[in-house]
């Protein structure tokens, strides 16, 4: 650094909603995002008086949002230095060209570097069409692969591959959203063409969900503006699109209805720009998150640059206790390896516990695995998700398993058996306590729903703890089944009602509160417990509000008591 460089100090685990709020981010402007880049840790605009970062371990986790390294580059920053980023921010910022620095490491990755020094993904995609530069393949000896490395080293042309080196992987689906999917198709056609073309429009799914009614808390054009553009894109383009199904209820939350339509099976390979794409994991595909230039070269090349990471075993054994579900037992192993813990590594589900657990909660367990840190959530297709994915895809598909020997950068083994439920405190998902160590912990709001927490069987949990409740005064309880065909499910076996007699409010299907974008968000000093992924500082309200994370059943209880509790009575 020069002796003349304004450098900020930041401490671990500074994350994309810290970076730049999703309330900010219903555009891409460079000039409207600068001016709220780290709001909320330093005040709006002060970033403007930096120009490098220094910061420690997992600096950028959280999402996806590209908008986040946009702003800071915007703000003036001109180098970020931490002890380690987080996987997807670091693609990204490689990819718009903003220089990272991971502090007492000197990593050497020739593809990396060349992206660099093309100037970012774009200009070197373009070198790629133009016949300047070729991909070498992989120069790994033969050697036993573990699940994802036989994933990615069949989607990118070579017999095998190791953790670290860089490949380009075919992409088999890819997803994009309304709070997305506007700035990928502005990006892909100012840089390929404004005439360019997917590169395979039955590859490329958009669906609306999570801007689509913020409008009910705060009138925001430009959401309604980037949804028509994705709306546009999609109809130009003839791709896969499920649009809101009346205004403001979509037809489902995008990382439940992929699966529910029959889209995702095992063996693919699949690239999300929402950070919970790892979800897909859950049905033996590698599937993971990436930003909006990513996005917009999969649409003109097909492929994606990806570090082959390494695999952590979860080994989960033991028989489950009543009530507890897989909610309880990612916090559980949040709080055991913290939010850094599986960072740039995928984790991999395996043991006993497993069949114990209905298809959607094992969604859960890959969908949280962002949460530590993971590019991936990964889970070895069984005669359970055969069943799934034949009852809603007709689509033949080819399961891969490791080989024997292959190697593993550790193995958790975890005996469930006297698991109790788990509450993770603000501000992190990672700040875990069993239930039994919360204190009083009064609410006035809670919320079950979310890619995380609003699938059948959560919403099962709910009406069981709310049959012949109610709730607690002056607490309000939002559900939000997170698909349509869920709602209809839910209708028929009797959970509205439930719901309604209870005195909650079911509200239209969509992300809404767990992106800040509907109604069940906190309010200024609220205290809240939510069924969603992610508690960060204003993530889901207010910045001065409190979100408690827990599973849809203990959020119910809670409602009904007043207080955070795993006790009906």
């Amino acid at each position: 650094m020069s002796h003349t460089d304004k450098v900020l100090h930041l401490g671990d685990d500074i994350n994309t909603d810290d970076i730049i709020p999703a309330n900010r981010a219903t555009t891409d402007d460079p000039d409207h995002l600068k001016k709220y880049a780290l709001e909320h840790i330093i005040g709006a605009g002060e970033l403007l008086k930096y120009n490098v970062i220094a910061a420690k371990e997992n600096f950028g986790c959280g999402s996806s949002r590209e908008v986040a390294p946009i702003a800071l580059k915007a703000a003036g920053i001109e180098k970020i230095q931490a002890q380690s980023f987080a996987e997807i921010f670091y693609r990204n910022s490689i990819n718009i060209g903003l220089p990272l620095e991971i502090l007492g490491k000197q990593e050497q990755n020739p593809v990396v570097d060349a992206i660099a020094a093309a100037g970012g993904l774009i200009p070197f995609n373009q070198m790629r069409r133009q016949g300047k530069i070729t991909i070498p393949p992989s120069v790994t000896p033969q050697r036993p692969m573990t699940l994802v490395e036989k994933l990615l080293a069949k989607a990118s042309g070579n017999d095998y591959v190791q953790p670290g080196e860089v490949v380009f992987a075919r992409v088999d689906l890819a997803l994009s959203h309304d709070a997305v999917a506007a700035p990928v198709a502005k990006t892909f056609y100012k840089h390929y063409g404004e005439k360019a073309k997917l590169w395979d429009a039955q590859k490329v799914v958009l669906v609306a969900d999570h801007f689509i009614q913020v409008n009910d808390i705060r009138s925001d054009n430009k959401a309604n503006l980037m949804y028509q553009q994705m709306i546009d894109f999609a109809q130009e383009q003839g791709c896969n699109l499920f649009d809101v199904v009346s205004p403001g209820e979509a037809a489902g939350i995008c990382h439940v209805l992929l699966p529910e339509k029959g889209f995702v099976r095992p063996g693919m390979v699949i690239a999300g720009t929402d950070s919970h794409t790892c979800t897909y994991g859950a049905l033996g595909a590698f599937s993971t998150g990436v930003g909006t230039t990513d996005m917009a070269n999969i649409y003109a090349m097909g492929d994606m640059w990806i570090r082959v990471p390494p695999t952590l075993v979860f080994e989960l054994s033991g028989t489950l206790p009543p009530h507890i579900s897989a909610k309880d037992i990612i916090l559980f192993i949040l709080g055991e390896i913290g939010c850094a813990g599986a960072s740039s590594k995928v984790m991999e589900f395996r043991g006993e516990i497993l069949t114990q657990l209905p298809f959607d909660e094992r969604l859960t367990l890959a969908n949280m695995a962002i949460e530590c840190g993971a590019i991936c959530g990964l889970i070895v297709p069984d005669q359970t998700t055969r069943n799934y994915v034949r009852n809603r895809s007709a689509q033949e598909f080819v399961e891969v398993i490791a080989d024997k020997n292959a190697e593993y950068e550790e193995v958790y083994q975890f005996d469930l058996s006297n698991l109790e439920p788990q509450v993770a405190r603000p501000p992190k998902p990672d700040r875990v306590v069993p239930i039994s160590q919360l204190e009083d912990i009064p609410i006035t709001k809670a919320f079950i729903g979310s890619c995380t927490g609003g699938k059948l069987y959560d919403l099962a949990q709910a009406a069981e703890v709310l049959q012949d409740s109610r709730l607690a005064d002056g607490v309000s309880l939002f559900i939000v089944p997170a698909s349509m065909e869920i709602r209809e499910k839910a209708e028929e076996l009797g959970y509205l009602e439930i719901f309604n007699q209870a005195g909650a409010q079911v509200l239209k299907s969509g992300c809404g509160a767990c992106i800040n974008s509907g109604l069940g968000v906190l309010d200024k000093e609220e205290t809240g417990v939510y069924a969603t992924n992610r508690n960060f500082k204003g993530r889901s309200g207010n910045p001065t509000g409190k979100n408690y994370l827990a599973s849809p059943r203990t959020v119910a209880i809670s409602a009904v008591r007043g207080k955070i509790s795993h006790l009906l009575n």
